[in-house]
C-alpha cells in the first residue's frame, strides 16, 4: 500500500516544537504508513497550491505567529477538497482572531478555557463506534490536560474520548475531551489534546520531558487519527505505536 503523505507543519509553538515535530515525523515514518515532508515555515510551504496538493494529510505542531493569506487560503481550499488534517495539543491555541480555523478544529483553546497540573489521569473512551477508537481502551498517562476549551457555533465536532480533570491539581473536577473529530467541507479532521511537552531541563519538571508522548496509548491513538483524516479508515497493526 503506497504510504500516506503528510506535510508537518510546525516552526513556531509556546511548547518545544524543536523535539516534538520531529518525534511526530519519526514516529509517523516509523509506521510504514506515512512518508512525511516537515516545514518550519508554513506560510512558504502552503504558498504553491500544486505543490499543496500532493498531500493527503496536514498535520499540525504550531502555534505562532498568523500564516500568510494566500497559505491560509490554500490550506482551507485544500481541506475542503478532502486533504485530511491532525491537530495536537496547543494547536488549538493558535490564530485566535481566525474564526475559520476555529470552525475547522473546532476544539480551541481561548481566553475562557486552562489547564491544571502536568500528573497522571484516566482517559476514557466516549466514543467506541469511530474507527479512530474501535477497539481501543481507555488508559492512564502523564500529561497537561485542557479544561473548557471552545466549541465554534456551526461545527460537527464528535467527541471520542475524555479525561478526568482533577480539581485537586488545578483542574474543574469533570471530564474534559480530549480526542475529537469534525468535518470541515470534504476533509476530515482529528485534534489530540495531549502531547504537552515544555520547553527546557528534562530534569527540571517532569512536562519537560518526553513522557507524554512516548505513552503507548498517546502514540497508538495519534496514529490511528492521523490515517484516519488522511484516508477515512484505520488499518492497525499497519499503523500503531511502536514499542
Amino acid at each position: 500500500m503506497k504510504p500516506l503523505s503528510v506535510l508537518l507543519l510546525t516552526g513556531a509553538n509556546n511548547h518545544d516544537w524543536r523535539r516534538s515535530a520531529p518525534f511526530f515525523r519519526d514516529l509517523l515514518q516509523a509506521s510504514g504508513r506515512f512518508v512525511v515532508t516537515l516545514t518550519e515555515d508554513p506560510s512558504a510551504a502552503l504558498t504553491d497550491p500544486a505543490a499543496v496538493a500532493r498531500h493527503e494529510l496536514f498535520f499540525i505542531d504550531y502555534n505562532g505567529p498568523d500564516w500568510s493569506n494566500v497559505a491560509r487560503t490554500n490550506f482551507l481550499a485544500a481541506v475542503r477538497r478532502g486533504t485530511g488534517v491532525a491537530a495536537v495539543h496547543a494547536t488549538n491555541n493558535s490564530f485566535p482572531h481566525w474564526e475559520e480555523f476555529g470552525r475547522l478544529l473546532g476544539l480551541m483553546w481561548r481566553q475562557e478555557s486552562g489547564h491544571g497540573q502536568f500528573h497522571e489521569f484516566e482517559v476514557r473512551i466516549d466514543d467506541g463506534d469511530h474507527p479512530i477508537t474501535r477497539g481501543v481502551a481507555g488508559f492512564r498517562t502523564a500529561d497537561e490536560l485542557y479544561h473548557g476549551l471552545v466549541r465554534p457555533p456551526g461545527t460537527e465536532l464528535r467527541v471520542l474520548a475524555s479525561a478526568w480533570s482533577d480539581a485537586g491539581r488545578g483542574g474543574t473536577g469533570r471530564w474534559e475531551p480530549v480526542l475529537a473529530v469534525n468535518q470541515y467541507g470534504a476533509g476530515r479532521v482529528f485534534y489530540h489534546a495531549l502531547g504537552h511537552l515544555w520547553p527546557g531541563d528534562p530534569a527540571a519538571h517532569a512536562g519537560n520531558s518526553l513522557v507524554a508522548l512516548l505513552n503507548p496509548a498517546f502514540r497508538d491513538t495519534l496514529l490511528r487519527g492521523c490515517e484516519w483524516a488522511a484516508s477515512g479508515s484505520v488499518t492497525p497493526p499497519a499503523a500503531s505505536a511502536k514499542g
